[in-house]
């Protein structure tokens, strides 16, 4: 069903740049990119660090002063490389797209609104010129594949729907606010209804009936609260609190994130529920470790022990730890999780990685020198500080929770987009050449000359 949609909405842009347009100059360029050139390009947008900043005031040009801090999520590395692990697959295997080339641009969102969008807005231009609607290179993006959590698509679908550009989501699913919209985003990810049927059936299997809940302060959590939790309520589960969890912001507003997670936590401890159910994506991780931590830091008293059942879109297994022990907050916990399998060679291919031979990956240098704690040689910098890499580390002696050599489920929802993509690709192509007798160059140029609704 989902190749029959791809199908229907395949796009390939074809047009020209004026002679002798200039790129417009960003101020606050995406940090990290990734590009291989093909006949058709599959495109990502995806998040592997924050970016910790100052809110910005408009009384100036913004600058990367403005940066605090990068927080790097060294899992999500392996999202990226699962989607350039999957159009290797296809290029090297005969019986799809024969004679045309997929390539991929990769490009690096931050969780932040600002940076997904200036991410789509380069994906309608040229490679490294933002020109929107302008292309000078062979650069056809036929389809998007975003995540990992749902505002990164809801960001993006804002500007690709217009263009009728077919999205993939790997992640979760965000509430988009048009139907237009919605024709052109596809969820490689099960419904959130079976997860939440799931929920249910464990608290009374377990006779878990009186319960707090936390849920992030957003659109999926308020859906979460408006029409999930009232079926709970009809089968039995009483509510001891329903609260939001404190919102992620700027670096200069961290007094307000502190004052919310103290006002949360006392909830959560002077309630008597002992099972609390989180709603939440993957950035919940952070603040789930912000309020336990709390006690400590603050010499407050360390609430009961609980039962935490976090839902899948959570994927506290993605979030990095440095050190084993430090997942030992969450002991107990119980999570869902998204399904995946062992996909033959992606290993391998994962321990071929190193910054020595992949020069063009913009990833690969922030997730190396935070995985390994080292530091990697930069132009123009004879100085570094710290321990300098060897580049000759190897990925399998990173412990699980810094780096996972198996594929995950986020990964795996990447490797099956990217096939869909390719496959619906594929039997266009078989369609043309059904229909028209033509040569092989022609009828290459004929599928590469698609023109998207306009």
């Amino acid at each position: 069903m989902l190749m029959r949609l791809l199908l229907l909405v395949l796009p390939c842009v074809v047009c020209q740049c004026p002679v002798g347009q200039r790129a417009t100059q960003i101020l606050l360029p995406v940090l990290h990119k990734y590009y291989h050139a093909g006949d058709l390009n599959i495109a990502g947008i995806t998040s592997q660090n924050y970016v910790l900043s100052h809110s910005i005031t408009f009384h100036k040009a913004p600058s990367p002063e403005l940066f605090d801090d990068i927080m790097v999520l060294t899992q999500h590395y392996q999202h990226i490389l699962a989607l350039v692990f999957t159009v290797k697959e296809i290029n090297e295997n005969p019986h799809i797209l024969p004679n045309i080339t997929v390539g991929f641009q990769i490009y690096n969102s931050h969780f932040s609104a600002s940076w997904t969008y200036l991410a789509t807005m380069e994906l309608l231009s040229s490679w490294k010129r933002l020109i929107p609607n302008y292309k000078c290179d062979k650069n056809n993006v036929v389809a998007v594949i975003g995540g990992p959590n749902s505002n990164v698509c809801l960001h993006m679908a804002t500007i690709l729907g217009i263009y009728k550009v077919p999205q993939l989501s790997y992640g979760s699913a965000p509430v988009l606010d048009y139907k237009n919209q919605d024709a052109f985003v596809q969820q490689m990810v099960p419904q959130g209804i079976h997860q939440y049927n799931g929920v249910l059936h464990l608290l009374l299997h377990f006779r878990w009936t009186w319960i707090g809940v936390l849920y992030l302060d957003d659109d999926n959590g308020e859906r979460f609260v408006q029409n999930v939790l009232p079926s709970f309520s009809q089968s039995g589960i009483c509510f001891d609190f329903i609260q939001r969890l404190p919102k992620q912001g700027f670096s200069n507003a961290i007094e307000t994130l502190v004052e919310d997670g103290i006002k949360t936590y006392k909830i959560i401890s002077r309630n008597t529920s002992n099972v609390l159910v989180i709603h939440g994506e993957l950035q919940t991780m952070s603040i789930l470790i912000l309020l336990l931590g709390m006690p400590e830091y603050l010499g407050m008293d360390k609430s009961k022990g609980k039962v935490w059942i976090m839902t899948a879109q959570m994927d506290f297994v993605s979030y990095s730890f440095k050190k084993p022990h430090d997942i030992d907050f969450i002991h107990g916990a119980i999570s869902f999780a998204v399904h995946s399998k062992d996909v033959l060679g992606f290993q391998t291919f994962l321990q071929s990685r190193n910054p020595t031979s992949e020069k063009e990956d913009d990833f690969l240098q922030i997730f190396w020198e935070h995985a390994f704690d080292c530091s990697l040689p930069k132009p123009n910098i004879d100085i570094m500080s710290g321990r300098t890499c060897t580049e000759k580390e190897k990925l399998e002696s990173l412990p699980g929770t810094l780096f996972e050599l198996k594929m995950t489920g986020h990964s795996y929802n990447i490797y099956n987009a990217v096939h869909a993509v390719a496959h619906a690709a594929h039997f266009m192509y078989l369609s043309q050449s059904k229909q028209r007798q033509i040569g092989k160059n022609e009828q290459q140029q004929n599928l590469l000359s698609q023109v998207s609704w306009q």
